[in-house]
């Protein structure tokens, strides 16, 4: 384990990942643009505050998990942090991020001698608590990578090799569309069932004895849908996003993809019309209200 790492990010992700490295032992310096969040996690794990670039002068590794890698960029470099990392020092980025960002940012961190991965992660905020994500670790280097797994197998022991950098965020992303495009499908199908008179309950208890069946209607449409509550703790601004990043890779690769499209734009609209900080499980209740479905 590194003598010192640091963690920028205290979100919903970011702080039961950063408390699980504190809980196994390893010294920290953490930072957050939410000052009170910071302060909070400061005092219950009894580590440094990162407030100041300085607090980074003798850190090893770098822990980012922020919204996306623009933010990941000004955190390391605008707020003087990488002029104050020692050479050789390491930034694993756990973000959801744009593959050709994450390339961009290693060229330019390597002028300062720091390394760069990217292992963003998947599993939402439970597996984040108990410690088994999914995490996609991309590298050019397989020393990077070998010093990165170190510090991410305390975070979870499901880590998957995915080729150079960039691949982790390329894969979080389509992975990330695979999931809507499941959960759009199953939407139109269960709004299309509704409406011809089928019990919204047996739409999804036949889907998931069937061939139909997907993480959506196994998880979301069981605990959120079915019941009406429409709290599967992912919004329409993460899910959008990372669709985006899919979409917008394909095009780089003058790859077409229609029904990527249509997804993204399915997700994106229901994010204007709600909210991005509503939660994609109400993209039912968009679809019902176009069809005239109404609920008591």
């Amino acid at each position: 384990m590194p003598a010192k790492i640091g963690f920028i990010g205290l979100g919903n992700m970011g702080r039961p990942m950063a408390a699980n490295l504190a809980r196994k032992g390893a010294t920290l310096v953490v930072r957050d643009a939410d000052a009170g969040r910071q302060e909070g996690f400061v005092r219950e794990f009894a580590v440094a505050d990162g407030s100041k670039a300085n607090a980074f002068a003798d850190v090893e590794v770098v822990v980012t998990m922020l919204p996306n890698g623009k933010i990941v960029r000004q955190a390391l470099l605008d707020s003087g942090i990488a002029d104050a990392l020692p050479r050789g020092s390491l930034v694993i980025d756990t973000s959801s991020a744009e593959p050709l960002l994450t390339r961009q940012l290693a060229e330019e961190l390597a002028h300062y001698h720091i390394g760069v991965v990217d292992a963003p992660v998947s599993g939402g905020t439970p597996k984040a608590i108990d410690g088994t994500l999914s995490i996609m670790l991309g590298a050019d280097d397989e020393e990077l990578a070998a010093r990165a797994a170190t510090v991410l197998s305390l975070m979870s022991a499901r880590i998957f090799r995915t080729g150079a950098l960039g691949t982790g965020h390329a894969m979080k992303a389509l992975n990330n569309y695979v999931l809507g495009a499941g959960f759009v499908a199953a939407a139109e199908a269960y709004v299309v069932g509704e409406k011809f008179g089928l019990d919204p309950k047996l739409i999804v208890d036949v889907l998931n004895a069937s061939s139909g069946r997907n993480v959506s209607t196994e998880a979301v449409f069981v605990s959120e849908v079915v019941t009406r509550r429409f709290r599967a703790n992912f919004t329409f601004g993460l899910i959008s996003k990372d669709v985006g990043i899919a979409a917008e890779l394909a095009d780089r690769l003058s790859i077409e993809t229609p029904l990527l499209d249509q997804v993204h734009r399915a997700l994106s609209d229901g994010g204007k019309e709600l909210g991005m900080g509503a939660d994609y499980s109400e993209l039912v209740r968009i679809f019902e209200r176009r069809a005239d479905i109404t609920h008591a």
